[in-house]
């Protein structure tokens, strides 16, 4: 259990060196120090309600089934940051194209890559998180 809680209040920090990797150097060559901080701070406070509300009940789950790898923690990251998105890129194309299958096409061109963009963002920044959850509570005692 205090592992459990300490994997809670650690992995979530896990976001950070993820979001500086990827937008660090465009955010200090835009706006410097305040743009980077602008990134990382709302990750933060997104990713403390969803290790709790999301990742913590997938967690017991892959206990109770015995999926304790590392690479079991990285899919269902993995999974959890990037399913959302990909959701919300669908029903993105679906209402610019009008629910016309004829603008589907020319849609989806279009939000292709902020699509992409974000299920790796937020597929990186979850795996990031699963993983550093799962070492923290598989750590072993001094």
């Amino acid at each position: 259990m205090t592992r459990t809680l300490a994997a809670i209040a650690i992995a979530p920090l896990a976001v950070l060196p993820v979001l500086t990797l990827m937008f660090g150097p465009w955010a200090m060559a835009h706006g410097g120090w305040g743009s980077l901080q602008g990134i990382l701070r709302p990750a933060i406070v997104v990713a403390y309600p969803v290790t709790v509300l999301i990742g913590l009940p997938i967690h017991l789950a892959l206990v109770r089934q015995r999926c304790t790898r590392v690479r079991d923690y990285a899919m269902a990251g993995l999974l959890l940051g990037a399913l959302p998105v990909i959701g919300y890129a669908l029903v993105a194309v679906v209402v610019e194209a009008q629910f016309a299958a004829s603008g589907i096409q020319r849609a989806a061109a279009r939000n292709m890559d902020w699509g992409g963009i974000g299920v790796a963002v937020f597929g990186a920044c979850s795996a990031a998180v699963a993983t550093t959850f799962r070492a923290v509570v598989k750590a072993s005692p001094l």
